[in-house]
């Protein structure tokens, strides 16, 4: 297994699975084991149900199982809501 390293940045309702301190729109690395979505979703604690906008550099992805690779960025939006 090959440790990455990518950077995630969590919005709106899911900024409470970030680390202590982290400020909004702030990213913070996270490490993972043969990386995907998937993986760094479940060590953040994040259901997938939760994750509805997942974005990998700037380009949307809809499967979990999407590989990241060193230095990545990973975003991260909840359902939207509003009325």
């Amino acid at each position: 297994m090959t440790t990455v390293r990518v950077d995630v940045k969590l919005y709106a309702t899911l900024r409470c699975f970030a680390p202590e301190g982290t400020e909004i729109g702030e990213s913070f690395p996270v490490e993972i084991y043969d990386g995907t979505v998937k993986q760094v979703l479940s060590k953040l604690g994040i259901s997938e149900e939760r994750a509805k906008i997942i974005m990998v550099n700037g380009v949307r992805v809809k499967d979990a199982d999407a590989p990241l690779k060193e230095g990545d960025l990973l975003v991260v939006f909840p359902p939207v809501g509003g009325g």
